[in-house]
């Protein structure tokens, strides 16, 4: 048989460390990211180079979809000297690249990049596998030495 003493200090541990646990846990709300949800447009222009010269051609793709805002792919041509200008939605957007900057560079159709775009004019500039850049340029014209 089990003191009543302890029985006591029993309960008022488990009373005390339930509460402890509901106030220290903080709410988790529903579970999705803080992420913009509006309407908002605003222009996003710069220039798109590939390891530092201007890309000739092809197309920017700015992706404003997030958990509240499910929108369609905003897409742009890249000009002759690099630039680009493009109309999206304001917060985070994935950015993809296509056509001829991307048949030109092998692998740049899969590359992703992201861009914060904010009310009014925004400046952004690209520079694909540029330096600083973490993706590995691989020379398959080499040949290995026999052994």
């Amino acid at each position: 048989m089990v003191p009543m003493i302890v029985l006591r200090w029993r309960n008022a541990f488990l009373s005390a460390t339930s509460f402890l646990s509901l106030v220290i846990v903080p709410g988790c709300g529903d579970g999705k990211p803080n992420v913009d949800t509006s309407r908002t447009e605003a222009t996003v222009s710069g220039v798109v180079s590939v390891k530092g010269v201007p890309a000739t051609g092809g197309t920017i793709h700015f992706n404003p979809s997030n958990s509240g805002r499910i929108v369609p792919t905003r897409t742009a041509e890249i000009g002759p000297d690099g630039s680009y200008t493009i109309k999206t939605y304001t917060g985070d957007n994935r950015v993809t690249y296509g056509g001829e900057v991307a048949k030109k560079n092998t692998g740049v159709g899969l590359m992703k990049d992201y861009a914060s775009v904010h009310t009014g004019e925004n400046k952004i500039n690209f520079d694909i596998m540029g330096a600083g850049s973490k993706r590995l340029d691989v020379d398959f014209t080499k040949k290995s030495r026999p052994r």
